[in-house]
């Protein structure tokens, strides 16, 4: 595989990901974007491959988030009603009040919510996201027109090139 492709595949999953890591941490996420952004070689993409999956094993913070809700959304702001805006604040709010701890419940409710907003205001973007779509794998992206899983074998092959 060449190192042109091995990036792309790299910038699939990230793309995929993003907003699942920025879920766990902002922190996390500005590493790996930068981490991608500095990445030269396929070793150094193997260091990505290897810390985004890492990291999508770290439990979600409410900071965490609530950021990421905001930048979702961001695609939806200008298209939504003031009563669709008014919805989600509240219910973001509601979910990640201080006082209740994260549940799979209160995830659970923030992807319905988002999956009834992409019904109304379709966003491809989004709906690749493992976010969004967890039941997918989190390694699985569109490759060349079809569904691909990336593995560390590929950043190994592209290596020895």
């Amino acid at each position: 595989m060449s190192d042109k492709r091995i990036r792309t595949l790299t910038e699939k999953l990230w793309a995929r990901n993003k907003y699942t890591v920025m879920a766990k941490g902002y922190e996390h996420y500005k590493k790996i974007g930068n981490s991608l952004k500095k990445a030269k070689s396929p070793e150094e993409l193997l260091y990505v491959y290897d810390l985004l999956k890492e990291t999508l094993t770290l439990p979600y913070t409410k900071k965490g988030m609530r950021t990421t809700l905001q930048h979702m959304w961001g695609y939806f702001k200008k298209r939504a009603t003031s009563e669709e805006k008014d919805e989600f604040i509240a219910a973001m709010n509601k979910q990640l009040s201080a006082l209740d701890p994260l549940t799979d419940h209160n995830i659970e409710l923030f992807r319905m919510q988002l999956l009834k907003l992409l019904k109304t205001y379709p966003s491809d973007y989004l709906l690749q996201s493992s976010f969004v779509q967890p039941q997918r794998k989190w390694n699985e992206v569109y490759d060349q027109k079809q569904m691909k899983i990336v593995s560390r074998e590929d950043y190994l092959e592209s290596s020895e090139k």
